[in-house]
């Protein structure tokens, strides 16, 4: 699943912006990386702007950092077990 998909409050580990790792990546990714948003992170959604067209509020690496849902849907996730 993607950020965009996962449920809020819920305990979500980064596994991948694509499933080609052959690719360079592209400079929205390279930003995601910068952020925190990087291979085995732990990540929790906090908040998200109704109807799905705004927003997210996702906490990574002790911060808020907010996405809008295409940056959140390039970003897979699993939930932490």
């Amino acid at each position: 699943m993607t950020v965009k998909e996962a449920p809020l409050n819920t305990k979500l580990i980064v596994r991948s912006f694509s499933n080609d790792e052959l690719r360079e990546l592209s400079d929205v990714e390279s930003r995601l990386m910068h952020l925190g948003f990087m291979d085995g992170e732990n990540i929790r959604i906090t908040r998200r702007a109704p109807f799905s067209h705004g927003p997210l509020l996702i906490e990574v690496r002790g911060r808020s950092v907010a996405l809008t849902p295409d940056e959140a849907s390039l970003i897979s996730v699993e939930v932490f077990r």
